[in-house]
């Protein structure tokens, strides 16, 4: 029998809003990320009631410099540096680029943070499949649509892959906006070395230095582990490990009953599991 200890995470609730305006763009909102995180340019409604695709131009950079009092301009590499590429750092990023700054954020891990990687989309992913195997195995609401299911099963692999393809989809999607909209992408872990001042770099190379009139802090939270708790991966695992479903525990005790222990009680009891939570 194989019993599991899983750890919840905290993270901002998703909300979905599609909004239909005529001559205004159409608002499109999961977790917090904007439309290009779909692969969306903007729609617009036209008088005559059709729907639209237009593209949004460029914004005019302005000079990363400044200058006050008739001093001359101090020179910035950019006007705005933002530390990390979650969701937070992504619409920070693009916010910016439409208000004219050139602008670079900085990613020691993968574009997305948690929501997209670790969190909302992969979770509701795994839900929508819950979905389906509450409803294959209630044998009273086939009946009542006249389905007849003998035996409802699942394969482990294709529903993590499932997951993580949406995820992998929309990280692609998140990357491929900055970098059309000129953003910067440079890859490693950045810190504050000094006013306006940061260092980025993978370990076991050398450390780039970047300037900024202006620094964003975006760089996300992990997991929350009492201490005296070792997390194996197998027997202990957190949210993170439980949403790649490398498993599925015959029991499983969850620790944290907020919303993202309830989505986990309820995608590892259609799966099968039996669930005590605390």
């Amino acid at each position: 029998m194989h019993s599991t200890l899983s750890f919840s995470q905290a993270t901002t609730a998703p909300t979905t809003n599609y909004a239909f305006h005529s001559q205004s763009p159409i608002n499109l909102r999961f977790c917090g990320l904007r439309r290009e995180a779909f692969g969306i340019s903007i729609l617009t409604r036209s008088s005559s009631g059709r729907v639209r695709l237009s593209t949004r131009g460029r914004s005019k950079r302005t000079s990363a410099s400044t200058g006050n009092n008739g001093t001359p301009p101090k020179s910035f590499d950019y006007d705005l540096i933002i530390i990390g590429a979650g969701v937070g750092g992504h619409g920070a990023a693009l916010h910016a680029v439409e208000k004219g700054l050139k602008t670079a954020i900085i990613e020691g891990d993968v574009v997305g943070g948690t929501c997209v990687n670790r969190g909302c989309v992969p979770s509701k992913a795994l839900l929508a499949v819950s979905g389906r195997m509450r409803e294959l195995q209630s044998e009273h609401h086939m009946k009542a649509l006249g389905l007849q299911v003998s035996a409802a099963g699942y394969d482990r692999q294709g529903v993590a892959d499932h997951a993580n393809n949406l995820a992998s989809k929309i990280r692609s999607n998140l990357t491929n906006s900055m970098k059309a909209l000129g953003v910067d992408i440079l890859t490693g872990f950045g810190t504050i070395v000094g006013p306006q001042k940061v260092k980025y770099g993978k370990v076991g190379f050398t450390d780039n230095v970047v300037t900024a009139k202006d620094i964003i802090i975006a760089t996300g939270s992990v997991p929350f582990v009492p201490k005296g708790i070792e997390v194996d991966g197998k027997t202990v695992i957190t949210s993170d490990h439980a949403l790649k479903l490398e498993f599925v525990p015959d029991w499983i005790a969850i620790v944290g009953s907020g919303y993202i222990g309830l989505e986990f009680s309820d995608v590892y009891t259609a799966l099968g599991s039996e669930v005590t939570p605390h």
